[in-house]
């Protein structure tokens, strides 16, 4: 007996792209690539509680100079406390943007904790108004970053979606 070899398949160029035009809408269909994490009002209105605290904390260690209504010891809850909402939103951050390449709102409030643990370091220090004053430039900008990016997922969401 003999084995008869398999027919030539010959397939011509234009057949050959679409058939692969074909497959990539097909698989496009199919995959639906999440870029970005969802729009969430509890991190939005948290981030905003945090942020006027910590306004509030600032103000209250420029008001004060130093003295014992200002110091570091009667400081010590707001630390704690903050440390802990802080690490709340982190939490609740990588819950919202698991599966996604990047994660930018887990980062910053990452890197906001880190501010926070700086911070701390600092008001044990002796008090200096220009070192305070940059730190709060330091957390508006963090937090600026982190609004921006809230808006940005609200704005997101709120876009009609092409199904």
């Amino acid at each position: 007996m003999q084995i008869k070899p398999f027919p030539k398949f010959r397939v011509q160029i234009p057949q050959l792209w679409a058939i692969s035009l074909m497959l990539f809408l097909l698989m496009g269909c199919a995959l639906h690539v999440k870029l970005v994490g969802q729009y969430d009002e509890i991190v939005d209105k948290s981030v905003h509680a945090i942020e006027s605290k910590t306004a509030a904390h600032i103000k209250n260690i420029i008001d004060n100079k130093g003295e014992d209504k200002g110091s570091f010891n009667q400081s010590k809850k707001f630390y704690s406390d903050i440390r802990g909402e802080v690490q709340a939103l982190i939490v609740r951050a990588e819950a919202l943007e698991e599966g996604l390449k990047r994660t930018p709102l887990t980062n910053n409030f990452k890197d906001l904790k880190l501010q926070y643990d700086d911070f701390e370091i600092l008001h044990q220090t002796p008090y200096d108004i220009d070192v305070i004053n940059k730190a709060q430039v330091a957390f508006d900008v963090s937090f600026r970053a982190i609004v921006k990016h809230m808006i940005y997922l609200k704005w997101n969401q709120a876009q009609p979606k092409n199904n």
